[in-house]
């Protein structure tokens, strides 16, 4: 990260930790596109992404003096992010969970349809990788979505979740396993 970017946050925590509204709001518009663009990510829902966008930031005002630089700010937001999306998406408020694979994700190769029944096969397989891959176990669901959707390393998403990156490694392994499985027998 550059270095820059770095003192003027470290400028920007300090002056919050110290009750700044106005560099904490500062901070909440440099970083809320990047975590907003993440739950939806994970949530697929404009409404339930900006929802829990507003609880990350309300949360990390209340926490802001906790931050002790261990991390990159961002970092320490987007975990904060995560967990609450966790705790949404297993409350009765989501009814059902709706985590999307980009067709850059999984690689498949399906060739092109002329025909609108071949395009529509093509869409209903779609679909039931995406259904295969939301009933993964959190913590593979979590892991696969953080690297194939979101496009994060293994080290942030090891910092994201609190987890050892062999850990992290070996979920991602075994979900994409899953889901290549899956395509296997299914399709």
């Amino acid at each position: 990260m550059n270095k820059n970017v770095l003192n003027e946050d470290s400028l920007l925590i300090n002056k919050a930790q110290n009750g700044d509204e106005g560099a904490f709001n500062f901070l909440m518009t440099k970083y809320y596109p990047r975590v907003y663009a993440s739950l939806y990510s994970f949530t697929k829902s404009k409404e339930d992404s900006e929802d829990i966008a507003q609880q990350t930031f309300t949360k990390v005002w209340q926490q802001i003096n906790s931050f002790r630089g261990e991390s990159a700010l961002f970092t320490w937001i987007y975990r904060i992010a995560i967990n609450l999306a966790k705790n949404y998406v297993a409350s009765s408020a989501y009814k059902k969970q709706k985590i999307n694979i980009s067709s850059d994700s999984v690689e498949i190769d399906f060739p092109s349809y002329e025909n609108p029944e071949n395009s529509l096969m093509h869409l209903e397989s779609l679909n039931r990788i995406k259904s295969h891959v939301d009933s993964l176990p959190e913590s593979l669901r979590t892991a696969f979505t953080l690297r194939e959707v979101d496009g994060k390393s293994y080290e942030e998403i090891a910092n994201i979740t609190n987890t050892p990156i062999g850990t992290v490694r070996s979920r991602i392994f075994r979900a994409r396993e899953g889901v290549l499985e899956y395509i296997a027998e299914e399709l």
